[in-house]
């Protein structure tokens, strides 16, 4: 393989990684329109569009062997090459989460899930999330390790939601255990959903670094 054939390549990898970012924004974006407009379509949307995800990190994982074979990489392709393979995990997982989430919608429609005392955390919830994705999208095509450092905040503010929501369900949650369930699943979602792009982000400052700082 060429240089030049062996470069076309890494490009094609960040390629697929920022085009995972995408999707996995707009996923969790989807679940979130599902979850608090009761919409059947966002749902199914967000199912539907998860074979995306799972191909580009199906591609991602074919392309690497061929790298690591046919080119002696040198320090820095190795670490893109390596963090891509956990990068890619890391974003088709969030896509399935934001699945977890649309199926609960579909499971309960026409039925809300998220009854009116529970409206304020869960949308704060899923803007958080949402807002975290787009930065790690942002960090991906920028690999600029502040910005990468500062997701760790941003997941503090999805903690934080979290233990709110779990506060009022055991609190005398007046809408029955399966609504308690259900929303304890989701916020579980959102938070696993947080954690996974802040490892990505781990992944972009050892990418640009070499050491994990966050």
């Amino acid at each position: 393989m060429s240089r030049s054939s062996y470069d076309e390549q890494l490009d094609r990898l960040t390629g697929a990684l920022a085009t995972m970012s995408r999707e996995a924004v707009t996923a969790i974006r989807g679940a979130g329109r599902a979850l608090l407009d009761v919409d059947r379509d966002a749902a199914e949307a967000v199912i539907r569009d998860d074979v995306t995800l799972d191909e580009l990190r199906r591609d991602v994982e074919a392309t690497i062997p061929e790298l690591l074979v046919r080119q002696q990489p040198v320090a820095s392709d190795l670490r893109l090459v390596l963090c891509a393979i956990r990068i890619s995990g890391d974003l088709e997982r969030m896509g399935d989460l934001a699945v977890h989430i649309a199926k609960i919608v579909l499971m309960r429609h026409p039925v809300t899930v998220v009854p009116p005392p529970a409206t304020a955390v869960l949308t704060g919830m899923a803007e958080a999330a949402a807002r975290i994705a787009e930065k790690v999208s942002v960090v991906l095509a920028t690999r600029d390790p502040l910005d990468a450092m500062q997701l760790g905040l941003d997941d503090d503010e999805v903690d934080t939601a979290q233990a709110r929501l779990l506060s009022q369900l055991v609190s005398g949650w007046p809408y029955g255990v399966e609504n308690a369930i259900d929303l304890a699943l989701v916020s579980r979602y959102y938070e696993r959903y947080a954690d996974h792009a802040v490892n990505v982000a781990r992944q972009v400052v050892y990418l640009v670094t070499g050491t994990i700082r966050l």
